[in-house]
């Protein structure tokens, strides 16, 4: 594990006006009640964050005015996944220039890249910027799952500091748990495998849910890794899984979440195209089924 990165990362929603404008107001209150409530750690402009509804000109922005206004208080991630990784490069500049403490990187996605040209895509992140990376399994997203023998030389690589596995198989977080030198951070990135990755030994979580419902992950978190008490942790986890189920499940989880906000007296607010906002009928099984009222 590397001490920098452990704990809850909530990967926080970015909020728009109407008009696609940044609601920096909303997000700036929402990050500071995040804060509040416990996380170890943020990561903004994930898939959560819409990172591939806004233009690079329009993320350095973003991660100029939010970085610095929450860097010196908590650990601040930033996604920076492109297709081109001289895009990536250009943005994980800038993230580091702005005092983000890692970006958060997936493999090249649509082109289907062959497992060697997965490792050199992050060898040439890496060599190029020098910064701690986070290399993020996520064959859903990436249409190209990183295998083992490929993820053993990205984690060798000298500037992998943390694995997000969000495979959704406990094999696969196995797999990398037990490759992984100890300087590496290997965190969960299916929140409806939280409990079972942590007493498998992830040390961290990147959380949808953690939006909503910060101080519920932050405990489960704490007792299954640090109390190493898993009764209590299943107990907690009860508690929030039929909205860990949703947000894995249902086809709209980021406008589930900027919803839920509301339910805080928060704003998450509007989505970008081709999102569309939820209709009432969706808002209805949203409260229904995440149970808002349980969580906090």
């Amino acid at each position: 594990m590397n001490p920098l990165f452990c704990g809850v990362y909530a990967v926080a929603v970015t909020p728009f006006q109407k008009d696609g404008t940044f609601d920096y107001e909303s997000a700036k209150k929402n990050l500071d009640w995040l804060i509040e409530n416990g996380v170890q750690g943020v990561c903004i402009l994930g898939a959560t964050g819409e990172y591939q509804s806004i233009s690079d000109e329009e993320h350095m922005e973003y991660v100029k005015e939010i970085v610095p206004y929450i860097k010196d208080r908590t650990s601040v991630i930033v996604g920076a996944s492109r297709e081109r990784p001289e895009d990536v490069v250009k943005l994980v500049k800038n993230i580091k220039a702005c005092g983000a403490h890692a970006a958060m990187v997936l493999p090249s996605f649509y082109c289907h890249p062959a497992q060697d040209e997965i490792v050199e895509h992050y060898r040439y992140i890496e060599e190029q910027t020098e910064f701690p990376i986070v290399a993020y399994n996520n064959p859903g997203s990436a249409g190209i799952e990183i295998g083992q023998e490929a993820f053993r030389k990205i984690l060798a690589l000298p500037y992998t500091a943390i694995v997000k596995e969000s495979s959704g198989t406990m094999q696969k977080l196995t797999e990398v748990l037990l490759d992984a030198p100890k300087e590496v951070s290997v965190f969960c990135g299916c929140d409806n495998l939280a409990y079972e990755s942590f007493a498998d030994g992830a040390c961290g979580w990147i959380s949808m849910l953690a939006n909503v419902a910060p101080r519920q992950c932050v405990e489960l978190y704490r007792s299954v890794c640090l109390e190493k008490d898993l009764e209590k942790g299943m107990q907690i986890y009860k508690e929030i899984l039929p909205a860990l189920n949703v947000l894995e499940s249902f086809p709209k989880p980021v406008q589930a979440l900027k919803y839920g906000l509301g339910k805080k007296g928060l704003n998450g607010g509007f989505v970008r195209r081709p999102r569309m906002e939820l209709t009432g009928e969706e808002k209805s099984y949203v409260e229904r089924a995440m149970q808002f009222e349980k969580l906090r």
